[in-house]
């Protein structure tokens, strides 16, 4: 017969294994919908997906959100998704609050609002997300929701290009060719477009920059990126 003191304390004991075979539940479920969508069998992915975004799994949530706002496995449906990236987003988990951010931007599935999509974003580049810290610069590029500020895309394009997010080192290359919330400097420009390789037209506008340039300089500018992607490695 179990003591009084005994039978609490087993009684958090079963508590503490059934919380990690829960856990360890989700994972598999997100794991299996990973698999099968690489293989792209999307019904049954979005089933494994669903199960886990059922009980509560943030990643489940968005990767089911995003299957419904593409119309993967399942008809397409921009509440599901967006009631999907909410629940997920309510769990501070950056991938639902940037795709709940997109939701609001954009207008799907909810009638756009610029000030939502900035609260969003603001929430993940908070936490270092460099997507969101790249998608809140473009905003305030734009000036939409926020008001117009070089300074600050600048700051934030800095710090999502820093972590090898090649669409902010391509607009922080453009912002260091016009001197859009930093001075002109064409060694940095050139650098950056170097290291946003191909994306979009970073080639064209590299040699746009480089008309400008002495030979020095652009020998400077891609000693520079060579640095940054050697010091970016280790």
């Amino acid at each position: 017969m179990l003591s009084r003191t005994a039978a609490p304390l087993l009684l958090l004991s079963l508590l503490a294994v059934g919380a990690t075979s829960f856990h360890f539940a989700h994972a598999d479920d997100v794991d299996e919908g990973t698999a099968l969508y690489d293989q792209a069998d999307f019904p049954a992915a979005a089933e494994s997906f669903a199960v886990a975004a059922k009980d509560g799994d943030a990643e489940a949530q968005v990767s089911l959100g995003l299957m419904y706002l593409k119309g993967e496995g399942l008809a397409s449906d921009e509440t599901k998704a967006l009631a999907l990236f909410e629940q997920a987003a309510a769990q501070d988990n950056v991938r639902g609050e940037v795709n709940l951010a997109r939701m609001y931007a954009k207008g799907k599935g909810v009638v756009s609002d610029y000030k939502t999509a900035v609260k969003w974003f603001q929430r993940a580049a908070d936490q270092g997300y460099a997507d969101a810290q790249y998608s809140l610069g473009v905003l305030y590029v734009t000036g939409n929701g926020v008001p117009l500020n070089y300074a600050k895309a600048q700051s934030l394009f800095e710090h999502a290009a820093e972590q090898d997010d090649t669409s902010a080192q391509y607009q922080l290359g453009l912002m260091y060719w016009h001197g859009k919330g930093v001075p002109v400097n064409l060694v940095e420009a050139y650098k950056w477009l170097t290291l946003a390789k191909d994306y979009d037209d970073a080639a064209l506008y590299r040699s746009y920059v480089a008309q400008r340039m002495s030979e020095a300089q652009i020998a400077e500018a891609e000693e520079q990126a060579d640095q940054w992607q050697v010091e970016a490695k280790t």
